[in-house]
């Protein structure tokens, strides 16, 4: 058991981390072209907001292009609660309503 043995398992090592790196590369410049892995597209569709009524279940507001998306996700089904509501669509119905958009104080009438 000579230095070479040493010399060999670390040029070895190096070797193999050096392809590893190699196909790392190629793989996070090409693979989109390829049609491997989507690009990130993601200027169309946004989380606008979430509440989460328990545990299991959450509604979510999406927002894609210039249309909101109120959804209701649960573990066993998703619902689209409503669809196609415009971006200013919440703030007209409350003016429509009469109520304002602040929350009421505590011991104070909504």
């Amino acid at each position: 058991m000579g230095f070479d043995i040493y010399v060999r398992f670390f040029l070895g090592f190096a070797f193999t981390i050096g392809l590893i790196g190699a196909v790392y590369w190629v793989a996070r410049r090409y693979a989109g072209r390829l049609g491997i892995v989507r690009p990130n597209t993601a200027g169309r569709l946004s989380v606008t907001g979430q509440i989460s009524l328990d545990p299991r279940r959450r509604v979510m507001l999406v927002r894609c292009d210039e249309r909101e998306h109120l959804l209701l996700l649960g573990p066993n089904n998703d619902l689209i609660i409503d669809s196609g509501m415009g971006a200013s669509s919440f703030q007209s119905a409350l003016k429509a309503a009469g109520t304002t958009d602040k929350p009421a104080e505590k011991g104070e009438q909504a």
